[in-house]
């Protein structure tokens, strides 16, 4: 099963960025350009835990810092969520698609001015995509999408996810500084350098990202030094991966993965520029059945004045997925 292109999003799209370039085979047999099977649904549960040593509340606060953040229980992220997708096949290279994505991650400890040591917690995600992707033979794969990207929850605070819970009445609440992003994607994607029984050793891929933000910041946004505001604008995430042909096997696949990864919020004047390695390895079981795991170690630059050097952001995560496809 040849996944779809998705943009290089943080959390949201890297697994699926590798995934795609697992070269798995599309679920089609035909000579001619028309699929056997048009729908394809997916659906994938995934177990998403911390590797994370230093987001723990419980873990010592630094010598003459003041902890702030969340204390009780979930510290870290370890939960169970559910992605799932479509897609339809126009021809074997052309699709339509839907995918919905789960994220879950906590950052590092982070050290503020004041002598304050902060941890978040655990912090969900989720980003709708719907697009269409080309995929031909020997050419880079090409796709235009349209995302949106919402913070579900900040275990225990109300930071910046969509909905917070009113401190009087408890009812819910839309929360203006949410980091809520949307907009859309042009991303390319080509295969290339020798070719090995997984499939050609490298890949690479870049996303021109077009955000949609409003002119002026958000009510009550605390911009804390950041530059001046931008609306709408563009940032353009790209990374490199290689596949490592370990065992004679072609439906193991390991790989790793370097990656930029501008990510720009709706409350943010500048965007959260992160890079790192993601390293993993998949297991093909047949067309409609497979197994990854994938451990994400990203940083951002020390750009962020609410962040301000040399702290900067650190996210590590795990992730096994368990992919069930069916056609028809």
């Amino acid at each position: 099963m040849k996944s779809i292109p998705t943009r290089s999003a943080l959390i949201v799209a890297l697994s699926a960025m590798l995934f795609s370039a697992a070269g798995l085979l599309p679920i089609t047999t035909r000579a001619d350009d028309k699929p056997d099977k048009r729908f394809t649904i997916t659906v994938a549960p995934v177990y998403i835990f911390s590797t994370n040593s230093d987001a723990n509340a419980n873990a010592p606060v630094p010598p003459g810092f003041t902890g702030l953040g969340y204390t009780h229980d979930h510290p870290v992220t370890d939960t169970v969520q559910l992605d799932y997708g479509a897609s339809f096949a126009i021809t074997k290279q052309w699709n339509l698609f839907y995918s919905h994505s789960n994220a879950a991650y906590q950052l590092g400890r982070i050290l503020l001015p004041g002598n304050v040591s902060l941890v978040t917690g655990s912090i969900y995600d989720y980003t709708d995509t719907y697009g269409t992707s080309y995929a031909p033979k020997d050419l880079p794969a090409v796709s235009l999408s349209y995302f949106s990207h919402q913070r579900r929850d900040v275990t225990g605070l109300c930071l910046n996810q969509k909905v917070c819970n009113d401190p009087v009445t408890g009812s819910k609440v839309d929360n203006p500084l949410s980091i809520n992003s949307h907009g859309y994607d042009l991303g390319l994607s080509y295969s290339f350098g020798p070719q090995t029984r997984i499939g050609p050793l490298l890949s690479a891929s870049v996303d021109f990202d077009y955000y949609i933000r409003p002119s002026s910041p958000p009510p009550g946004a605390a911009l804390g030094g950041l530059a001046n505001w931008v609306g709408n604008t563009w940032e353009i995430p790209y990374s490199l991966t290689t596949k490592v042909p370990v065992l004679p096997d072609k439906t193991f696949i390991p790989t790793i993965t370097y990656i930029s990864l501008p990510v720009l919020y709706q409350d943010s004047a500048v965007p959260e520029a992160y890079r790192g390695f993601v390293w993993g390895v998949t297991k093909v079981f047949d067309p409609y059945v497979t197994f990854s795991y994938m451990n994400f170690n990203l940083k951002s630059c020390t750009c962020i004045a609410r962040v301000p050097p040399p702290d900067n952001l650190r996210l590590t995560w795990g992730e096994l997925k368990l992919d069930f496809h069916y056609a028809f």
